[in-house]
């Protein structure tokens, strides 16, 4: 049963605290898209395709609805000519060139770190390493990815019992690659097996790992040391925020996912004395504000619980996004 504000004085529900897990919210990769998707809007006008959803955020999405963008799955459904936006999450090259073929005005709002990822497939499988790559089946990001790279030089291991099985064509040159929504602690075990098995398999230069993925980890790993319930902000698509939920849980916290306000059932609060808040990097602040607001009763109170500043902004060159 979802619950009404005045439902919150029941006298089983007496929250005192509600601590905030920070950062939380917005990455700089989701802030760019959203940039970027502004920008087309208000140059332009609508109509604005969006290819899949600028971010996996249901609330966002439904706003831009009501302002005239169109989300799109297949770029077969876009009008020849028009704009299009393609999602922050990677889009794989054979969609740039079925948007050529249909003279579409492309703005790519991949995140940058995304693209990084993309570039090293590229490079490793011109270099002619094997491919493993740690990630979710059928999530946007993975797609991507895996669409720059010949078939039968990289492989998409989503577990550890997939990691054990592998055979990869050729064991002289590996590499490993990650979806970027994967913190260190989803992705260690996998990359330890691997390379376990496969000693001379390499990470690139730098590990793959969003910094506002982990960030967000480690704060629900402080929050959770405060609190006997945990709301998640987020939509069930969002990767971060599901991995936001399991963590909680995994620490012995009860966690529900949460689009908003509106989710929220009166017997999660019964009993429960101090409350955690996150929300993963696709949520925007207002909707995290409600819920605060919502929860917040008299007596309440709410303690931020920092556990790193972020300070990362991706800008973007008009002439470097439209393709």
């Amino acid at each position: 049963m979802d619950i009404s504000r005045r439902e919150l004085n029941d006298d089983q529900i007496s929250m005192k605290k509600i601590y905030l897990a920070s950062p939380r919210g917005f990455c700089a990769g989701v802030s760019r898209a959203i940039a970027i998707l502004n920008f087309v809007l208000e140059k332009f006008g609508p109509p604005v395709y969006v290819r899949h959803q600028i971010v996996h955020n249901r609330t966002i999405v439904a706003d831009y609805e009501k302002k005239g963008v169109i989300f799109c799955e297949n770029i077969e459904d876009i009008p020849e000519g028009s704009r299009v936006v393609f999602s922050a999450h990677g889009t794989p090259p054979q969609i740039y060139e079925a948007a050529k073929k249909k003279k579409l005005v492309v703005f790519d709002a991949t995140c940058p770190l995304v693209t990084k990822v993309h570039l090293e497939a590229k490079r490793y499988a011109n270099e002619g390493y094997f491919i493993f790559y740690i990630g979710h089946k059928r999530h946007q990001e993975a797609i991507g990815v895996l669409g720059e790279v010949p078939s039968a030089s990289s492989v998409l291991i989503s577990s550890l019992d997939e990691a054990r099985l592998v055979q990869p064509a050729q064991t002289e040159k590996l590499i490993a690659l990650t979806q970027t929504t994967l913190s260190f602690d989803d992705t260690g075990e996998i990359i330890a097996l691997l390379r376990q098995r496969f000693p001379k398999m390499i990470l690139p230069p730098s590990f793959d790992i969003c910094y506002a993925t982990q960030n967000r980890q480690n704060a629900v790993k402080e929050l959770t040391k405060k609190v006997e319930l945990v709301l998640v902000i987020g939509s069930k698509e969002s990767s971060n925020a599901n991995r936001l939920k399991e963590l909680a849980e995994r620490k012995g916290i009860t966690a529900y996912l949460i689009d908003g306000v509106q989710d929220i059932k009166k017997e999660w609060l019964k009993n429960v004395g101090n409350i955690g808040i996150t929300a993963g990097s696709s949520t925007p602040d207002y909707v995290i504000d409600n819920v605060i607001k919502f929860l917040r009763t008299e007596g309440t109170t709410v303690e931020e619980l920092e556990t790193v500043k972020e300070n990362i902004h991706f800008p973007f060159d008009l002439k470097l996004i439209q393709k």
